[in-house]
């Protein structure tokens, strides 16, 4: 049985004498017809046209109501031709229309009992429609498919598998494949589906203006407070709606743990050298198969886990405990892993070496292994004094007594057996038949660095105010290079985030200063007006006029006088000459 609300007037023949026409199709309620309007139908029964074609009527929930109609152009040329047909008028044209009656369907639909008649006639026609409103015309919803719970603007939406970075197209799966955690569905009874629109590159363009940063290998790395993502869906009648979700995941909330000879090492500060529970002996082999030293077996044999315990802080203690855990046993990808070698050196010697893992929140742990340098069999690891005057003794049984013999700071010496007494330890030295040993404490497997090489170096002069900044580009303190004044810099420039420096060079040495080189060379720019150059905000510096389309060379940032406007300075040279920003393209 139909659950009918039927809306039926009364005074149906009333109606049609004073239904006026709006210009876009959409009636006015009754009371607000003119008498003009009324003249033009007459109170004879209207013509039933039966069956006509003209698709939905789509009418809108927050203006219209059942009795309001709202037919585009093609329908009511549709109607038009139908009643023109019966009444023998060619190229009829509708002149008043209304709704006679509404009923409302069980599916949502209503239907409408029109009545018109066409220009240039007083006869009317009546005729049986289907309209719905537009919340029912199939509008797409978004819901979360683990429990079909509706999604509304701004949800919060976990997605564990993007803890080791992702690229756009496998977030999209992620999140709207064919198995992902969204999906879109339309909002009328038959509950039909909708397709999600967004497309792998408006999720990289999201991505990137909301500033997540890639790794080398292309993907994006996770951020620890999550990121947004918008999502747009149609149904198959052509409607859309689109959503805002925050993507979070359930990761990264601690630095990360790693695993060395099938123990847990762990840093409970995000950055630290000192790790918690490491002994000062964790042994890795760094030799590949040609016995050569090599980092990339050093990350093979040191495994890194995201090591997130969901925001308790409770760090895994044992490999088990990570592996069997769904917080910790993520592990991270080998891109975001360096080890530092700087200390290996070619001969046989133990060196240490410190591993850097950083998760996808940022969150960084480091690890320092020592690795053993093996060189041929005649050969024997290396060590270094530490400091100057480090003392050689001899040894005769349990008897140790200080030679003559000293060492200087820095100094390379062959090492073999090793003995404790008295609880020091001592190193043999230089041949396995010596009696010279030192103490182990005063030697170390690290070869000191080499002193810094002279470089060339050129004298430039800064011609703008300018800051130090440091090889990655960040600003070194408060200190600046004024101008006109005298600096050594390397001869040629370097490019660092893609801006132009030169490198400072010091008592012969290249320093981590660096200048922008614009305040040095300068930046070539084109003039788009005529230009004058002035001295101050009101005096001109010379007669000259820049022509329109010249290249002039301006330095450094801009300055602003005292009219408030701004000038870039031009000319080598300590001359006031300068030329307003706004004359240069």
């Amino acid at each position: 049985m139909k659950k009918n609300l039927r809306i039926v007037s009364a005074a149906a023949a009333a109606l049609l004498a004073v239904a006026p026409v709006a210009a876009s199709g959409v009636v006015a309620p009754a009371n607000t017809v003119s008498a003009a309007a009324k003249k033009n139908i007459t109170n004879e029964a209207p013509t039933k046209l039966g069956s006509v074609d003209i698709g939905t009527v789509s009418l809108d929930r927050a203006t219209n109501t059942p009795f309001t109609v709202k037919l585009n152009d093609t329908q009511r040329a549709i109607l038009a031709a139908a009643a023109g047909a019966k009444a023998g008028v060619k190229d009829a044209e509708i002149n008043n229309i209304f709704v006679a009656s509404a009923e409302n369907q069980e599916n949502g639909e209503i239907k409408q009992t029109l009545v018109f008649t066409l220009k240039g006639q007083s006869v009317s026609y009546t005729t049986d429609v289907t309209a719905k409103f537009a919340s029912q015309q199939g509008t797409p919803y978004f819901y979360q498919t683990k429990n079909n719970t509706i999604l509304n603007n701004g949800d919060t939406v976990s997605l564990d598998t993007i803890a080791n970075g992702f690229t756009p197209a496998s977030l999209l799966s992620d999140i709207a494949g064919e198995k992902g955690i969204v999906a879109a569905k339309t909002s009328d009874a038959s509950n039909d589906g909708a397709t999600i629109t967004t497309t792998a590159s408006d999720v990289e363009s999201q991505l990137i203006a909301q500033g997540l940063k890639r790794a080398l290998n292309g993907e994006f790395d996770y951020p620890a407070n999550g990121f947004n993502l918008k999502l747009t869906a149609k149904s198959e009648n052509g409607n859309t709606a689109s959503i805002t979700v925050r993507v979070n995941s359930k990761v990264n909330y601690n630095a990360p743990a790693f695993v060395v000879n099938n123990k847990v090492y762990y840093s409970g500060n995000i950055e630290a050298t000192d790790i918690s529970k490491v002994d000062n002996n964790i042994i890795v082999n760094g030799l590949d198969n040609n016995d050569k030293y090599s980092a990339d077996v050093v990350k093979a044999d040191v495994i890194a886990h995201v090591q997130s315990a969901y925001g308790n802080n409770k760090h895994a203690t044992a490999v088990a405990e990570l592996k069997d855990n769904e917080a910790t046993k993520a592990v991270i990808n080998s891109s975001k892993i360096s080890v530092d070698s700087s200390s290996v050196k070619s001969e046989p010697g133990i060196y240490p070496v410190i591993v850097t893992a950083t998760n996808p929140a940022g969150l960084t742990s480091k690890l320092t292994v020592k690795v053993i340098v093996m060189g041929s069999e005649h050969q024997a690891p290396v060590q270094y004094a530490k400091a100057d005057n480090t003392k050689v003794y001899n040894i005769n049984g349990n008897v140790v007594s200080e030679t003559k013999t000293t060492l200087k700071k820095d100094q390379a010496v062959k090492t073999f057996d090793s003995v404790t007494i008295d609880g020091v330890q001592y190193t043999q030295i230089n041949s396995e038949n010596s009696n010279e040993w030192v103490k182990a404490s005063d030697l170390t497997a690290t070869k000191p660095a080499p002193e810094p090489e002279t470089v060339a170096s050129v004298s430039k002069t800064i011609m703008h105010n300018a800051y130090y900044y440091n090889k990655e580009g960040q600003r070194v303190g408060t200190e600046k290079a004024t101008r006109y004044d005298s600096v050594t810099v390397a001869p040629k420039t370097t490019t660092i985030n893609g801006k132009t420096y030169y490198q400072v060079v010091e008592n012969g040495k290249a320093v981590d200063k660096y200048i922008n080189a614009g305040n040095i060379d300068g930046t070539k720019r084109t003039l788009k007006h005529n230009a004058y150059v002035y001295k101050t905000s009101k005096k001109r510096a010379k007669k000259v006029v820049l022509k329109k389309g010249d290249t002039v060379t301006t330095y450094g940032a801009s300055y602003k006088f005292k009219n408030g406007k701004r000038y870039y300075k031009i000319g080598n040279n300590t001359d006031k000459t300068y030329v307003k920003v706004a004359n240069f393209r």
